[in-house]
């Protein structure tokens, strides 16, 4: 991590991070940005993959979010849809219904000072903060679902942070000051969501949401995601995380909700999966490169978590590999 992006992470939480408990904390998410983006159907689209989070707020049309960690999901998004996901989470967003062979490419980036016409099916607009710590949290969460109907008064708090939004692009003279209130209408948006992450669950669930507050955990992940196929122990992962084998253990199963290994697994079977469709590895080539002892080890672990052998993965997912690409 370069100074700067330490910074940026020191100036979010003395801890590191925003917990959904401490939603009344000074926020602060230098660096992030915003803007405006469109589709027509069909198409097959993902976010840039990195240590970003994103606001993927839907204005016009209806489309689908398939998302593969923690757990296979999928969200069908209508106007007035916001989801927060993270960049480190393979992904694909597409119409409805999905048109399986079609490449999979990005989002147009339009300046937030642009309007979109009104002959597009799918407008969009979408906020990236470029941070490290929200991106893994988000990660472990899982993305963040909100619509009118599931969090009415949420969802129009930050709809109406997204009008504060438009308005200040326009017209000219307001230059002085622009980063400022951006930054603070992302912070009134992300604590929106963290709120009614917190109503859903409960505030007496909050302990179980799993946000990273413990930078030795945030270390330890940050390495296994810059080489996921390493040998990796738990030994090893403590050393990164600075901590003893027994106190690395507890901290990453309290801040997670799994064990490093079990989590840690997971993450590896989700890039080999998706290594499957754009390589089209045999099982004995996946549970190799997964560092399974036998494809019967690997067939046993991938059906405990995707509820599928890897080969009837594979079927399922057959309209995807005509494209050549992954889903995110």
């Amino acid at each position: 991590m370069t100074g700067r992006e330490k910074a940026e992470a020191a100036n979010l939480h003395p801890a590191g991070i925003i917990g959904a408990s401490e939603v009344r904390a000074d926020v602060r998410m230098d660096g992030v940005y915003f803007f405006r983006s469109s589709a027509d159907y069909p198409f097959s689209k993902k976010l840039d993959a990195g240590d970003f989070s994103y606001c993927f707020m839907v204005r016009r049309g209806e489309l689908r979010l398939t998302i593969d960690f923690p757990e296979p999901r999928v969200i069908d998004l209508k106007p007035g849809a916001i989801v927060g996901v993270s960049g480190l989470a393979p992904h694909r967003i597409h119409s409805i219904p999905d048109m399986g062979a079609l490449p999979v490419d990005s989002f147009e980036r339009i300046p937030i000072t642009e309007e979109i016409g009104p002959g597009k099916d799918v407008e969009l607009l979408l906020g990236v903060v470029p941070s490290e710590n929200i991106a893994l949290t988000n990660l472990i969460i899982g993305p963040l679902y909100l619509s009118p109907e599931t969090s009415p008064e949420f969802s129009r708090r930050i709809w109406k942070a997204a009008e504060l939004l438009d308005e200040e692009f326009v017209g000219a003279g307001l230059e002085y000051g622009q980063a400022i209130i951006v930054r603070r209408i992302a912070e009134i948006i992300l604590i929106n969501m963290t709120r009614s992450l917190l109503v859903a669950r409960g505030e007496a669930d909050v302990g179980e949401l799993g946000p990273i507050k413990n930078r030795g955990v945030i270390a330890a992940i940050r390495a296994f995601l810059d080489d996921p196929l390493e040998d990796w122990s738990i030994d090893r992962l403590a050393k990164h995380a600075g901590m003893s084998r027994t106190k690395f253990a507890e901290d990453f199963r309290r801040v997670v909700g799994r064990t490093p290994m079990q989590t840690l697994a997971r993450l590896r079977l989700t890039l080999v999966t998706r290594k499957m469709l754009v390589d089209d590895l045999s099982v004995e080539e996946a549970a190799d490169l997964a560092g399974y002892s036998s494809a019967a080890a690997f067939i046993r672990a991938f059906s405990r978590e995707f509820g599928a052998t890897p080969l009837q993965w594979r079927k399922m997912q057959t309209p995807r590999v005509d494209a050549g690409q992954p889903g995110g």
